[in-house]
């Protein structure tokens, strides 16, 4: 009876130890059993994380995991978190677990660490070179030296975009990063038409060292603005205490997108612009077919088909705004090909007015020549005929020029003979009067 006693004392002891440690696995291993920590009592729930823990139970639904270093349970918020010397390192991130070594936690809660080269320390969770360090008595002074006496820096701004129609608000933040107090803040910008742009707060009265203010651009796009990208500049200038003119710039893009509206109106420039070049290419042929050169003007044409082409690829993938830059281009291959076309026609007009020149010119001399022709053997007639006549003359016609001749001699010689006469007669004698016997 005894024994029996004993033996059902032991079984009850064998069933409280189960319910203190746990789940029965069907062996009892002493040694290897982890109890809970000083203080804490088994199956006790409201741990939060850095805590010590036993079971996942106690970790507000975390996660029980052990240390690294020391084999300590702590609660944890994620299951591939990993903790080390008490410290929890996030999974995905690296933290510095002494001044030399880096400890990381990959994605999966594998833990490693990585020992920084010579010359190196730990910093941020990476290794970063050492920097020579002075003694105390001028790091203050290097510090100083380091930080501006006036400075003022404008937040970094992101390209944006704005469909036509729309507006967009930005915020700004302005830092006084100097050793000064700066005045008379003011923000400018450059780059946009006046009525699309409007700073909330263009200028400031104070901006005290280490201070930030914000302000903010409201943009505002006009219903039938041009596509395009605008490169606008934002400028803060100020001064400081001293009365230092300081300033910082900081550049950004503004895209203009084309609305709905406009979108319709590049689908429609599409299928008239075909139209165009359908129209075009006919008159070059009929331009070659004249014999004109039209080399110029056909090249130019297969560039803008070419384009014309790329437009439709943009518009079917829903790029209006590379669609419309294509498209001007594809404009200006249209106005390049009729200028050329002109040109062909200009020339073909001077071309014909020489011809027809040329024509009326050898028109004339052929004329003239037949003219003169006539006129020479006109010419030649006459002459024959004198000659024929000379010869043919007879010989009483020459006795009879030649007593002509004779005769006008006799006249001549009695014509001063009779001068010479009256010349004498009126001659006056030695004394001046009378006449001469």
């Amino acid at each position: 009876m005894k024994k029996i006693i004993l033996i059902s004392i032991l079984l009850v002891q064998i069933f409280l130890v189960q319910s203190v440690m746990g789940e029965y696995t069907g062996i009892l291993d002493i040694g290897n059993t982890q109890y809970p920590p000083t203080g804490m009592v088994a199956g006790t729930t409201g741990l939060g994380t850095e805590e010590q823990c036993y079971y996942d139970s106690q970790c507000n639904s975390g996660y029980c995991k052990a240390d690294e270093n020391n084999g300590k349970k702590y609660c944890v918020s994620s299951a591939n978190d990993c903790v080390y010397d008490g410290n929890i390192i996030e999974a995905g991130t690296s933290e510095c677990i002494s001044t030399d070594t880096v400890g990381t936690c990959s994605d999966s809660g594998t833990f490693s660490t990585t020992l920084c080269e010579e010359g190196k320390h730990c910093s941020g969770g990476v290794c970063v070179a050492d920097t020579q360090s002075q003694d105390n008595s001028n790091s203050g002074e290097n510090e100083a030296q380091n930080t501006p006496a006036s400075s003022i820096v404008i937040g970094t701004l992101s390209n944006i975009e704005i469909v036509q129609g729309q507006t967009k608000k930005v915020k700004v933040e302005i830092t006084n990063n100097g050793e000064r107090d700066l005045t008379d803040v003011k923000l400018s910008l450059e780059g946009l038409p006046l009525a699309m742009y409007k700073i909330s707060d263009e200028s400031f009265s104070l901006l005290s060292k280490g201070e930030k203010k914000y302000s903010y651009l409201a943009f505002a796009v006009p219903e039938k603005n041009e596509i395009k990208i605008y490169t606008i500049k934002l400028t803060a200038s100020a001064k400081d205490t001293s009365g230092v003119s300081i300033s910082d710039s900081e550049t950004f893009l503004l895209k203009v997108l084309p609305s709905e509206e406009s979108k319709k109106e590049v689908n429609q420039t599409y299928l008239n612009y075909t139209n165009v070049l359908s129209d075009l290419e006919k008159k070059i042929n009929q331009e070659k077919l004249s014999g004109n050169d039209v080399s110029e003007a056909e090249s130019l044409l297969i560039v803008a088909k070419q384009e014309l082409g790329e437009v439709k690829k943009k518009i079917d993938k829903g790029n209006y705004y590379e669609a419309i830059q294509l498209m001007n281009d594809v404009a200006s291959k249209i106005d390049q090909i009729e200028q050329s076309l002109k040109q062909v026609d200009s020339e073909s007009n001077n071309n014909s007015k020489i011809l027809w020149f040329m024509v009326y010119a050898v028109a004339i001399v052929v004329v003239a020549l037949i003219a003169y022709y006539f006129y020479s053997e006109r010419n030649k007639t006459t002459i024959f005929s004198e000659l024929r006549k000379k010869v043919t003359e007879p010989e009483e016609d020459k006795t009879s020029v030649s007593y002509k001749n004779i005769k006008d001699a006799k006249f001549r010689e009695h014509a001063k003979r009779v001068h010479q006469y009256i010349k004498n007669l009126f001659k006056k004698d030695k004394s001046g009067f009378g006449y001469a016997s």
